[in-house]
């Protein structure tokens, strides 16, 4: 068991979420029960994510995608009325952490894709995501992994060299950093989603573009963050899929 403020405590430092300026709150967004013996974790806030945890009796959940979003409406209705009442009704924590999990080092899903695709002499790229060098390949090579690593069949737009060794990733919406991969002179880019002009940057920069799914590439920092917690603390952690093909 931990209580709730401890718990708050640690992952606000270990997630240095002081050190970023984010689209909503971080941390803490709805306040539940004060003691934590199992915790409940999850990509994206959705109804059917919170009435799974509450099955299991969750004390906390903890996601990627929260309930709270400064450009979005606070009126308590629809959507947000149903995940607000789950929650207060059966007194859980909600603790949500969205680019601090994306650029942590550790168990962030930039990292995580990083250390999977065996990447060297990696630095930052753009905002939250990570560059460097990878072992040469062929584009199908790149394919396969990147279909193994995600699970996915990602969007391509295979436009690149036919040997890749630089390559980018950045994992959710940030299709719009082809531009700096272009810029970077890299062999290819990964990340979460993909937009109309895409194809055409993509053709006209010829680099290889994979869009391997927003949830698909959200997905290992918050299991990773989730076996972290479990090993640290006496708390009972399960990761709820609740796929999303986008």
């Amino acid at each position: 068991m931990i209580l709730r403020n401890e718990l708050l405590r640690y992952l606000n430092e270990y997630l240095a979420i002081a050190d970023f300026d984010d689209y909503g709150p971080q941390g803490l967004q709805v306040e539940g029960r004060e003691e934590i013996d199992k915790i409940a974790t999850g990509v994206s806030l959705c109804v059917q994510l919170l009435e799974r945890a509450a099955a299991m009796d969750a004390d906390a959940v903890i996601v990627h995608h929260g309930l709270l979003w400064d450009k979005e409406s606070h009126v308590v209705k629809g959507s947000f009325k149903k995940r607000l009442k789950l929650l207060l009704q059966h007194d859980m924590n909600l603790f949500a952490y969205h680019l601090p999990l994306d650029k942590h080092p550790v168990v962030g899903n930039n990292a995580m894709a990083a250390n999977a695709f065996g990447l060297k002499d990696s630095k930052s790229f753009g905002h939250v995501g990570v560059q460097g060098a990878i072992e040469l390949c062929s584009f199908e090579e790149l394919l396969h992994n990147v279909q193994r690593y995600y699970q996915t069949d990602p969007l391509v737009f295979p436009f690149g060299p036919s040997k890749i060794n630089r390559i980018a990733i950045s994992s959710g919406a940030a299709q719009r950093d082809i531009t700096l991969a272009i810029e970077n002179g890299l062999d290819a880019y990964i990340t979460g989603e993909v937009s109309e002009a895409v194809m055409h940057l993509a053709r006209e920069g010829h680099i290889h573009f994979f869009a391997a799914g927003h949830y698909a590439t959200e997905k290992p920092g918050i299991i990773a963050l989730g076996d972290h917690i479990a090993a640290r603390f006496p708390v009972q952690v399960t990761f709820i899929d609740v796929p999303n093909p986008v």
